[in-house]
C-alpha cells in the first residue's frame, strides 16, 4: 500500500502541475472574475472526483481487485498511457530542437498574449465550468485509477487514495483562486505567475510528459515481470 501512496501522490503532483489549468485560473482572476474562477475550480475538483471514482469502479468491475488479472490489466494500462505520454514528450523535444534558432533572437521582453488567453478572460460561469472539466489532467486520472485498483486495498484504503489524488491534483488551481480572492498582494503575484507560465509552460508540460510517461512504463513493466 505504501508504494501505491507514493505513486498516487506523484500522479497528483503531475496533475496539479498542469500549466494550462493554472493559467486559466490566473487569467480569470486578473479579469476580476472571482466568482467565475470558483466555478472553474468546482468543475476541476468535481471532474477529478467523479472521473476517478467511475474509473476505479469500472476497473474493479472488469477484474477482481488485487488478483493477478487485475495487476496485469492495470500494468498494461499504465504501459500504454506511459508510452503515449513519453512519446508525446519526445515529439515536443524534437519539434523544439528543429525550430529555427532565429526564432528566439528577436523575442520581445514582454510575452505577447495569445488569442485563447484573451478569450478565457471574458468567459462566463457555464463556459468556465465546462472548461474546468475539459482542462483537468485526464491522463493522470486514468493512471491514478489503475494504481488504486492495483493496490487492492480495502474500501477505506481505496477511498483514502482517491481523496489523496483529488486533494493534491486540485491543490494548485484552488490555491491560485484562494490567493486571488483573499490576498491583498494578489495582483503582483498573479502578474508574475502569468508571465512565468507564458514563457515556460511548454517546457513544463514537456517535462511532465517525459517524467510521468517513463515512470508509468517502468511501473507497468515491473508489474508484468
Amino acid at each position: 500500500m505504501s508504494s501505491a501512496v507514493v505513486s498516487v501522490l506523484l500522479l497528483g503532483v503531475a496533475c496539479a502541475a498542469n500549466p494550462w489549468g493554472i493559467m486559466i485560473a490566473v487569467l480569470l482572476l486578473q479579469a476580476r472574475r472571482r466568482g467565475v474562477v470558483w466555478a472553474y475550480d468546482l468543475a476541476w475538483v468535481g471532474s477529478l472526483s467523479v472521473g476517478l471514482g467511475v474509473l476505479v469502479a469500472g476497473f474493479g468491475a472488469l477484474v477482481e481487485s488485487g488478483s493477478g488479472s487485475a495487476s496485469t490489466v492495470t500494468a498494461v494500462v499504465e504501459i500504454l498511457i506511459g508510452v503515449a505520454l513519453a512519446g508525446w514528450g519526445v515529439q515536443r523535444v524534437v519539434e523544439d530542437r528543429r525550430a529555427p534558432a532565429a526564432a528566439d533572437v528577436d523575442q520581445p521582453t514582454e510575452p505577447t498574449t495569445p488569442g485563447w488567453m484573451k478569450a478565457v478572460e471574458n468567459i462566463s460561469y457555464v463556459p468556465a465550468f465546462l472548461l474546468g472539466i475539459y482542462s483537468a489532467t485526464w491522463p493522470m486520472v486514468i493512471a491514478a485509477a489503475g494504481e488504486i485498483v492495483k493496490a487492492g486495498g480495502s474500501t477505506a484504503q481505496t477511498v483514502a487514495l482517491c481523496v489523496l489524488f483529488v486533494v493534491v491534483g486540485s491543490s494548485t488551481v484552488v490555491a491560485v483562486a484562494a490567493v486571488g480572492t483573499f490576498s491583498n498582494r494578489s495582483d503582483e503575484l498573479l502578474a508574475r505567475l502569468r508571465v512565468w507560465l507564458t514563457v515556460h509552460s511548454r517546457a513544463v508540460i514537456t517535462g511532465i510528459l517525459l517524467v510521468v510517461g517513463i515512470l508509468l512504463v517502468a511501473r507497468g513493466v515491473g508489474a508484468l515481470a
